[in-house]
């Protein structure tokens, strides 16, 4: 038996309930996977454990240090600047400079929009390519539509 285009999209919508379930699923394990790790991390403490195995797996016990950017009140308010401390200080080099492809693909579309096309210098770094796909809203009384 064929599907219909209606089996078919119900299929597609399905398919991106579960996506959304799935990645609520993962925070939801995330969460209870860091709870686990800090309960775990007081017992091996109380006990005087810095190691144990179980199921095949040796887990142990470790002292790290994580390191973060202060936030940018803080350094603000002590008047200095980030990037330039980084570069004074001898580690410019792991600055990168970099575009988040949605913000340029906005910009682009945004661009395009305003000038009709891209300029030579711009054509000459970027590419674009035509291509089909499904856009999917709640129908809400407004706007109709039918369901099957």
């Amino acid at each position: 038996m064929q599907k219909t285009l209606t089996d078919m999209v119900k299929g597609l919508h399905e398919l991106l309930e579960r996506k959304d379930e799935l990645a609520a699923q993962t925070k939801e394990n995330n969460a209870e996977i860091e709870v686990a790790k800090q309960e775990i991390i007081q017992q091996m403490v109380d006990d005087d454990c810095s190691s144990i195995g179980c199921m095949g797996y040796n887990y142990s016990l470790q002292q790290k240090t994580a390191y973060s950017k202060r936030s940018d009140e803080e350094l603000a308010a002590a008047g200095v600047d980030f990037l330039d401390t980084l570069r004074e200080e001898g580690l410019g080099d792991i600055i990168v400079e970099r575009v988040d492809p949605r913000t340029l693909q906005s910009t682009v579309k945004a661009y395009i929009e305003e000038n009709g096309e891209l300029t030579e210098g711009l054509d000459s770094i970027i590419k674009s390519y035509d291509f089909s796909d499904i856009s999917r809203r709640k129908i809400t009384k407004k706007m109709g539509g039918t369901a099957k």
